[in-house]
């Protein structure tokens, strides 16, 4: 049962893990959010927030092929999406359709990452 906990953790792990490559194709940022960036404050703050995204995915990745930190993959896995979603939900405005796209892949990240650790600690 390990080795499908750690196949899902390997997917929810590219699944945060791939939009920080809009840390390095800053252009790609309007397009893959929707959204104007109006200055380079702005654009600085979601390259930052892409690079974040390296960290908890690369941390998932690294958990699922050593084996180790299982937990805190897991843990940290699940504060990054849900909060993305939580926030979403408490946005006061309407959120664009490439927003919600990206609260669609959060929860298929979320579902992916709990089905692999139920089965891993109940299996």
């Amino acid at each position: 049962m390990e080795i499908i906990f750690r196949i899902c953790l390997f997917i929810a792990g590219v699944i945060n893990i791939l939009p920080s490559i809009l840390a390095f194709l800053p252009n790609k940022i309007s397009e893959s959010y929707g959204i104007e960036i109006p200055n380079s404050n702005y654009e600085l703050l979601l390259r930052h927030r892409a690079v974040l995204f390296g960290i908890v995915g690369g941390l998932m990745i690294f958990s699922a092929i050593s084996k180790k930190h299982y937990s805190m993959a897991v843990i940290i896995g699940l504060i990054s999406m849900v909060s993305f979603i939580i926030l979403l939900k408490m946005t006061s405005g309407k959120v664009n359709p490439e927003l919600h796209k990206v609260m669609k892949i959060d929860v298929v990240g979320i579902v992916v990452l709990m089905i692999g650790w139920v089965v891993y600690r109940f299996g």
